[in-house]
């Protein structure tokens, strides 16, 4: 299949700004932290937000007052550098540098989240913790490490199920197909597919990723490398498209909820959002002072949280991709009648001549 590559982006280019689309800007600056910030996640049917940190710590955010919520929360004896949060909102887990993985329970009401450590150990990883996510069940999660493995854990008793798969390289990230079924994984070397029902590698291609995923439909990849993201399909491993996102090193992925778009970020201080049916550029990208690691996206996809190394967190609005854009296009011309017409359809009078 033909690989389409496009030159790399200058420094925080400004896309073209479509009729309708909105300047995404800063929502709020969340200060705390002591130390860069890796990783964070929103707390689903909340208005609050956890992060983790270099500073050993996970924070929760009142994402109302821009407060943090408590103290913040130990457990750790080292960098907290990924954190994941369960399909059902009820879970997040943390990683370490020393390869320590810790399990919190969300509790939420109104106006107060509190995260509980639940006591399970999980001993497997002896190096550090590099990627972590959870399986649509929410009853496992899978772990990617810096000792060259890759492992499925059970959440409640702390027992691999699935592992520890040795890849032979760094392993960066995990990822889940939308049914649970497959486990991708990105490593030094290679992305590689597992079937989790037969155990069998379905797939190894020869490329290195620091962060893959899924697609919503789950029959391309997305990774992201150095400065550059590819496009794959999930079967075949063939390029679909390649392109440099960044100008210095990329550092992180998401997909947006919704599926029409998703963010990468990277050590030349933006956040880029992209179409997911198209692959081209939306709106300008989100700058930073510094580095930026961490990335999440609300459910609704209307905002993004971002974490810095400069210590911060930050929220923010969202540019709409093409065919959200195209969806509220339709809403208007269908609530509000072009003005030229004499009269509206919906209305019980005519329009006096000016």
């Amino acid at each position: 299949m033909a690989v389409t590559t496009l030159k790399a982006l200058p420094k925080a280019p400004a896309q073209p700004t479509r009729k309708g689309q909105l300047v995404p800007h800063v929502k709020m600056i969340l200060k705390g932290h002591e130390e860069k910030v890796n990783d964070v996640a929103f707390i689903l049917g909340t208005r609050f937000l956890v992060s983790g940190s270099e500073d050993k710590s996970l924070r929760v955010w009142d994402l109302d007052t821009g407060k943090q919520v408590g103290e913040p929360l130990l457990g750790h004896d080292a960098v907290v550098r990924v954190l994941a949060r369960s399909p059902n909102g009820r879970w997040i887990v943390s990683g370490a540098d020393n390869g320590s993985i810790l399990v919190w329970e969300i509790a939420t009401n109104k106006t107060e989240s509190e995260l509980k450590r639940v006591p399970v150990l999980f001993k497997g990883h002896g190096s550090a913790f590099w990627g972590v996510v959870f399986a649509p069940d929410n009853e496992t999660f899978a772990s990617a490490s810096l000792d060259q493995t890759v492992c499925v854990w059970k959440r409640e008793t702390g027992e691999i199920v699935f592992g520890p798969l040795k890849v032979g390289s760094y392993a960066f990230s995990v990822a889940y197909s939308p049914d649970g079924t497959k486990l991708a994984a990105g490593t030094d070397k290679h992305i590689i597919i597992w079937n989790l029902k037969t155990g069998k590698e379905l797939l190894k291609i020869e490329q290195r990723a620091f962060r893959v995923t899924f697609t919503p439909d789950g029959l391309r990849l997305i990774s992201g490398d150095r400065k550059d993201i590819r496009i794959s399909d999930a079967t075949t491993g063939d390029i679909i498209k390649q392109f440099d996102a960044h100008t210095d090193d990329f550092l992180s992925l998401v997909i947006a909820p919704n599926g029409t778009k998703f963010a990468t970020t990277s050590h030349d201080k933006t956040t880029r959002f992209f179409d997911l049916t198209t692959f081209e550029p939306i709106g300008e990208p989100l700058e930073h002072p510094d580095g930026v690691r961490g990335v999440s996206f609300s459910k609704d996809s209307q905002l993004i949280a971002t974490g810095c190394y400069d210590n911060l967190v930050r929220t923010w609005t969202v540019p709409l991709s093409e065919s959200e854009l195209q969806q509220v296009s339709k809403f208007f011309h269908r609530v509000i009648p072009p003005a030229d017409l004499p009269y509206s359809p919906r209305r019980k009078f005519s329009r006096k001549p000016s």
